[in-house]
Parts: structure tokens; C-alpha cells; sequence
């Protein structure tokens, strides 16, 4: 009887210990996801050149929020592990950018996206940079009459993906106004992009 006894105690403790270990479940951290907020007419670039191309370079066309230490390896890229773009930044800066496409102007412009980081100069101080490769296109002959590099960076506020994605968000505003500016200025100086006004 004892030992019947002590065989079913065994039974009932080794189904406790199972139902105990059966409802501890890791606990997992859930996403925090990011974009630019709403968009107004008010906070859109305007470029007074067709955008006929708008890119990314393969490095940044994915939903990590990316940052760099540049106090110890300016080369290396880090990502935050519980955050994320809600949308590939290439359509964060699309839902910037007002464009009349104006029809009588023979010139166009190619903007990729190069460079889109979080960037620790200390521990405690960062700043968003946004990095954009322009070119300006002959759109008749497709040749390439002039290009450049254009780069904003605003500080961020914390030191956090936070802080990060609103200063990429301001930083990404002011890298638009200068290609729009660069693209205006670079345009009216050439003579193929002014071929068709005078016609």
C-alpha cells in the first residue's frame, strides 16, 4: 500500500512539474515601428524638375533603423534589434517630395538615397545623416550632364532609435531642399535643359 502510494505522489508531482514548466513561456519583446508621421503640403519639397527616378542602394532598402559609432569603427553598421521602419526609407522621402513634372523642360533628375544612418560622434550624442546622389539627365539623349553629392544631418535629441528617426526625419527634409535647389540651379545653367523653354 506504501508503495502504491508513494507511485502515485511521483505521478501527481511529476504532472505538477509539467504543467509548471508548460506555462513558462520566454517573454518576448515586442516591435517598436517607425516612419515619418503624417505629411502636410507644408513640410513636402518641391522640385521643379521631373524626378524620374528616385532610388536606394541595397544597403539601406530594408526595415532596419540603422546607426553608426563613429567614436570607435566609422565603418561598421549596427542596427537596433527592437525597432523598426515601418516602410523602406526610399518611401519615407517619396512621401516628401512634390513634383509638378513640368512638361516643357527637356532636363531630368535621378536621386539615390546613399546614406541614412544614426551617427554617434559620443555615447551620449548622435546625429540623423542623409546622404543623396543626384544626377541630371538630358532626357532626349539619356546622357548624364552633371552630378552630385548632397548630405544634411540634424542632431538628435536622444540617444535611442527615438531620437534617431526624428532627426533623419528633419535631416531627410533638408538633404531634399538642397538637391531641389542643386537641381534648379545646376539646370538653368545648362543649355540642353533649355532647349525646349525657348521653343
Amino acid at each position: 500500500m506504501q508503495t502504491i502510494l508513494s507511485l502515485v505522489m511521483l505521478v501527481l508531482a511529476t504532472f505538477s512539474l509539467s504543467a509548471c514548466v508548460s506555462s513558462i513561456k520566454p517573454e518576448t519583446k515586442q516591435l517598436d515601428f517607425y516612419d515619418f508621421g503624417l505629411q502636410t503640403a507644408d513640410n513636402r519639397v518641391n522640385f521643379s524638375l521631373p524626378l524620374e527616378q528616385l532610388g536606394a542602394s541595397d544597403a539601406i532598402q530594408h526595415g532596419n533603423i540603422r546607426y553608426r559609432l563613429n567614436y570607435k569603427n566609422p565603418s561598421q553598421v549596427f542596427a537596433y534589434a527592437e525597432s523598426r521602419w515601418s516602410t523602406l526609407p526610399i518611401d519615407l522621402l517619396r512621401q516628401k517630395v512634390a513634383n509638378a513634372s513640368p512638361a516643357n523642360t527637356a532636363c531630368s533628375l535621378k536621386l539615390q538615397i546613399v546614406g541614412f544612418d544614426q551617427v554617434f560622434d559620443a555615447a551620449n550624442s548622435s546625429q540623423g545623416v542623409v546622404q543623396l546622389q543626384l544626377g541630371l539627365v538630358d532626357r532626349r539623349s539619356r546622357k548624364l550632364l552633371a552630378s552630385t553629392l548632397v548630405s544634411a544631418q540634424h542632431a538628435a535629441q536622444s540617444a535611442d532609435a527615438r531620437g534617431g528617426v526624428a532627426a533623419l526625419n528633419l535631416a531627410s527634409t533638408e538633404a531634399l531642399q538642397r538637391a531641389a535647389d542643386w537641381a534648379e540651379t545646376t539646370s538653368q545653367s545648362a543649355p540642353e535643359c533649355q532647349a525646349a523653354t525657348s521653343q
